[in-house]
């Protein structure tokens, strides 16, 4: 019996709920417009991805130190056995839709061979000053379909024009415009960006 009340009295709100809204007037207000700025494609794949991963390698990885000084001697600089295809496989496994790589760290080492300063790839005696990470990163993330992007400190500890705002300021922004059209990074990031 109370069984039967029950699917009696769910029976009343279902109709109730359905006559209620065959009643109702059409809605007079449209809805609101969204909220300015709308995210472009680029912006809503950068929120929709869901593992990112940050490849920080560098000077600090040879002088075993948190805190770069900006005096460490390029020599220092020697991977043994790189493999920037292993770090893919890597990024690969874990999901990430797109690895960043610190090309330059605050100490201001250079992962590219930069012709801004000799601090950098370049003066190290890895593959004879010809080695070049940034370009070995981009093209082993390309070849495992993750995105690749990049990490530029705009502090550099090394340079003697840090804290001299023109000066500076030119010197950075040469290296960023070397990074986005000198090397395979450029493709990387146009990826991320398209």
């Amino acid at each position: 019996m109370a069984s039967s009340l029950l699917c009696l009295a769910a029976l009343a709100v279902v109709s109730v709920l359905v006559t209620t809204t065959e009643a109702l007037p059409p809605r007079a207000t449209p809805p609101p417009l969204p909220v300015l700025p709308i995210p472009s494609a680029p912006q809503l794949k950068w929120q929709r991805r869901e593992v990112i991963m940050f490849f920080h390698f560098g000077m600090n990885t040879f002088t075993d130190s948190e805190w770069g000084t900006g005096s460490e001697a390029p020599s220092l600089f020697r991977p043994a056995a790189l493999n920037a295809t292993q770090w893919m496989d890597a990024a690969r496994a874990a999901g990430a839709s797109l690895a960043i790589l610190v090309a330059k760290h605050h100490d201001g080492f250079c992962l590219w061979p930069s012709q801004y300063t000799a601090h950098s790839v370049r003066a190290s005696p890895w593959r004879g000053g010809r080695g070049d990470v940034v370009r070995e990163f981009v093209d082993a993330a390309r070849a495992r379909g993750v995105d690749a992007g990049l990490y530029l400190s705009p502090w550099d500890r090394h340079d003697e024009r840090y804290g001299k705002e023109v000066a500076y300021n030119e010197y950075y922004e040469a290296q960023l415009h070397e990074l986005l059209t000198g090397s395979a990074a450029a493709a990387a990031i146009s990826s991320i960006c398209s």
